[in-house]
Parts: C-alpha cells; structure tokens; sequence
C-alpha cells in the first residue's frame, strides 16, 4: 500500500497478451450470442413469449428471495466475527468457507443424500423451492460472513469503543453504528449472491429439474443441448447478460465504497462474555450443522447406499460395472480427465492471470483489474454454448474445455496475485536493475521467485474451478472428455439404485480432491478474493 512500484517493459506486452486471450474466448463468443439473440430482439423475444419470461420471472424471484435469506441468516454470524476474538476463529471461517469453493455437482448431492428421495431424513424436497433456497443458502453463507465481517473488523471496532465511552447503549451502537458502516459492505454481498443465484445451473440441474423450477441457466441448457432451438437460447443468454451487467455494475460500484482508510492497526477485539457468549455459541453451531450435514449425508451414502441395510461397497463396484453413456465413459476416464483438464486449465489461468496482474501493477494499468473480473460475471454455460456458436471446431475438441475452464479460472489467479505483486519491495528492483537485470531476467530471477507462494495458490484456486466445473463441460462434453462433475451428474440422473449409487460414490472422490486442494489453499499466500 502506498508504494510507487516501477514500470517494467514486459508488462504492456504481457497485458496486449491476456487483453487479446479475453477478447478472443470471452468478448467475441458473447458478441457472437449477441448477434445471434438479435441485440434488442433477443430481450423482447423473452418479454413477450410466456414460457421464456416465465423462466426468467422464476430466475429473477428464486434469486432475489435466496438473497434475502441469506444476507438474512449470515448477518449474525458477521456482526459476531467481526465484533470479537475467540479460540479458532481462523479455523472456524475457513470451514464456513468450504461450500463456497466446492463443486456444485458435490453440493447437490450432498443434499440429495440428506433431503432427496432417498434421503437420510426421510424427507422428500426434491423439485421445491425449499431446497432450491436451502442449497443456495449452503453456498453463499461463507460469502456474506467473509466480505461484511472483515469489512466491520477493519473499520468498526473502534468506532464502537467510542460510542459505548459516549454512553450509547448496544443496541443503538448496532442501529446507529454498526448497520449504517456495514451497509456498503453488506450491498455488496447482496449483489455478487444475487448473482450467482441467478445463474443457478448445478444446483437446480441436481436437486429441482422439474421444467417449471429451470433457471435461465438451466433453459439455456435445454435449449441447447436438448432442443437444438439456438435462437431461444441466444435470447434468454442475452437476456441474462444484461441483467447480470446491470447487477454487476451495482456490485463494483458498491465495492469501491468498502476502501475505508485506515490510520491505525484494527482495535484489538474482546472476547465475548455473558449473553453474547451464548449468541455466538448458537450461530456457530447453526452454521456447523448447515455446512456439515450435506457432506456428513454425502459421506454416509456414498458407504452405506440406500437399501444395503449396511456398509457396503455397491457404489464403487457400480462405477466399474455400470452402462457407459455419453456423460460415463467409467470412473478411470472421468478422473484422468478432470485431473488432466485442471492441470491444462491451471497452467494457462496462471499465465493469464499473472499477466493481468502484472501489467496493473508494473505497466499500471489499472483499468485492466476491473477488466479481468469480466469473466466472474458470465454464466459457464452461456460461455460454453458461445464456444458452439463461435469455435464449433475447438468446442468439440480436446482444447475447448481446457480453454473454457482458464477462462473462468484466470480471474481468480489474478486476485491471488495482485496483493504480492503489490507487495514486492519497489527498491529490491531498483537495485537489480542498477545491477544491470534487463525486464525479463528481473522477471525470472527476482520476481517469480518471490512471488512463488502467491503463485502456488493462484494455480490451486485455478485447479480447484477447474475440477468442480460444470455448467461449460456439461455444454461441452463428449464420450471422451467427460469429467468427473458430468459423470456425476449422469449417474444421478438415471434410475435405479446403483446408478444413484454410484454418484453419490464419484461425488465424494470429488470432494476429497477439492479437500485436497483447499488444504493448499490454507497452507500458501493470501489473495483478494
């Protein structure tokens, strides 16, 4: 912070490289879509056909009430981690955040392992807007807990301590202190929720796949995939563009607002005593048992199958011994796949995203951060079905789920590396380069090495959005390059008890590999994320 880094001539060349990465596997696929939904054609296709504004009234409402819920149920649990200090507070946001980083085909069945027909609780939810809430309420619990607490831990605390020596009451330091600094942060939770709600794709796929509970995400599947019918498609993926950069916009707008400077270290927070140690008791054990049981259901199910009466191993010989379709080529197949796509995906987001960041940082150019969260904001599978529509030869090849998955991915990198780029000591290469180091043997022998635990987690995270991939590789897919997620989510949704089985089975190999990856996460750098 504060520090005046010097330009670099790499860094305008390898900022033209990831400009021109974006523009050719973002940009032009969706200008493509847009020409195909006819621009303003397109929105008034989904306006006045009754099916089309219905799906897109239900992605609208589904998403607005799940927010509402959330932000909801999160604030709580906020305001209590940003308001005190307790033992393995650490530890304690870290589980919060695994469902947000775990593949959606892992959540969905976790859910459908707890709540589905053949759940644990004996309760049927499949096809409601219950579980549809409860599943969106799982993912982004995290979210809103993470970006509104550690806004108020940075910048409310002392401001508190000043109104309790002033005389204010708790509740009004919580009215009149505490919810108005909160306010900025909490639009901005609510923004980026409303957002990945709206283009539920996993979630309603796995656990409500009745027509009258799709998604626009989910139609533009059907559309798709399914139907063959690409003009309806391209209108509601117009559709949804739109409202997602109108969404979008009012998130970086907001977000801007969350740079609340600091003159001193954060207040040293207490630890709570009294009723507001039985208050933070209660939310975390609600959102222990909220992020647990789908996974703790997964887990059960996936050794204990329904209907075996006991621990049995069904799951895992079905994987081997089951129909091979055109989403199941065998469990081998899906997992050499995924692992070989994550790993392509991973080296390409690195480079993208290290070349985005390091041209904000050391070509300083800054509208090139805002440039690369573009892809944050795109739906998977609108992404994919414009690789149809704009590459058909690499959507059907070998390279167009790779190329896809570090799309989605790179924007990740690049918050994991912006912060030690930033970081790096402006005099440390000053004196390399009075040393006589050209641009890019101070790239390679100073940069890069410093730089190797942010890199670590960059190309981790980029792993992790590449294993738990869906929406593009099912868009995408073919008997040959089926992932683990797509293999998942052919197995669930075919009858029977084995076949059920057996996804439950893949869906928790996924997670324990995304487990794996998490562990690296925690172990390396910080990022912006």
């Amino acid at each position: 912070m504060g520090m005046h880094h010097p330009r670099s001539a790499a860094a305008p060349w390898l900022g033209s490289v990831a400009i021109l990465f974006l523009a050719a596997f973002l940009l032009y696929p969706l200008a493509v879509i847009l020409d195909r939904g006819g621009w303003g054609v397109g929105i008034a296709a989904v306006v006045s056909d009754p099916f089309l504004r219905g799906r897109a009234l239900f992605s609208t409402g589904q998403a607005l009430l799940s927010t509402l819920i959330t932000v909801a149920l999160s604030l709580p649990a906020a305001l209590l981690f940003a308001r005190f200090d307790f033992p393995g507070k650490r530890l304690w946001r870290s589980a919060f955040t695994v469902p947000f980083v775990l593949p959606t085909i892992v959540a969905g069945s976790g859910f459908l392992a707890l709540v589905g027909p053949r759940g644990l609780f004996g309760l049927d939810l499949r096809d409601t807007l219950l579980v549809i809430l409860l599943a969106h309420l799982f993912y982004n619990f995290a979210l809103v807990v993470r970006i509104l607490g550690s806004h108020l831990e940075a910048v409310a605390p002392r401001l508190s301590e000043a109104a309790a020596l002033l005389g204010a009451e708790p509740r009004r330091i919580l009215l009149r202190v505490t919810l108005p600094l909160a306010a900025p942060a909490l639009l901005a939770a609510a923004a980026l929720v409303f957002i990945l709600t709206f283009t539920s794709f996993g979630v309603i796929l796995i656990l409500a796949p009745a027509p009258h509970l799709a998604t626009l995400e989910v139609e533009i599947y059907r559309q798709t995939a399914q139907l063959l019918n690409l003009d309806s498609a391209a209108a509601l993926a117009l559709f949804q563009l739109a409202v997602v950069g109108l969404v979008g916009w009012l998130y970086t707008v907001v977000q801007a607002r969350l740079a609340v400077p600091l003159t001193a270290r954060p207040a040293r927070l207490p630890r709570p005593s009294g009723g507001a140690g039985w208050w933070l008791a209660a939310a975390l054990a609600v959102a222990l048992v909220l992020v647990l049981s789908p996974l703790l259901a997964l887990t059960v199910q996936a050794f204990r199958p329904p209907g075996t009466g006991g621990p049995s191993l069904v799951g895992f010989r079905a994987l081997f011994e089951g129909q091979r379709t055109i989403g199941f080529a065998g469990p081998w197949l899906g997992l050499i796949n995924s692992l070989r796509f994550a790993t392509l995906s991973a080296g390409l987001a690195l480079f993208v995203g290290f070349a985005f960041a390091y041209a904000v940082v050391r070509a300083r150019w800054r509208w090139l951060d805002s440039l690369s969260l573009l892809p944050l904001g795109t739906s998977a599978v609108t992404l994919g079905f414009g690789y149809l529509l704009a590459f058909p030869a690499l959507a059907t090849s070998f390279w167009g789920i790779p190329v896809a998955h570090a799309l989605i991915g790179f924007p990740f990198v690049a918050r994991s590396v912006l912060p030690a780029l930033r970081a790096l000591p402006p005099n440390l290469i000053h004196a390399a380069r009075t040393l006589g180091s050209n641009p890019i043997a101070l790239l390679r022998r100073v940069e890069l090495p410093l730089l190797t635990p942010s890199l670590v987690t960059a190309a981790s995270f980029a792993f992790a959005v590449s294993l738990g991939e869906f929406g593009a590789s099912l868009v995408l897919t073919r008997p040959e390059f089926a992932t683990l997620p797509v293999a998942i989510f052919d197995r669930l949704s075919r009858p029977g008890a084995t076949s059920y089985a057996a996804g439950l089975t893949l869906a928790l190999v996924l997670m324990v590999l995304t487990g794996i990856v998490l562990m690296m996460l925690e172990r390396f750098g910080r990022s912006e994320i």
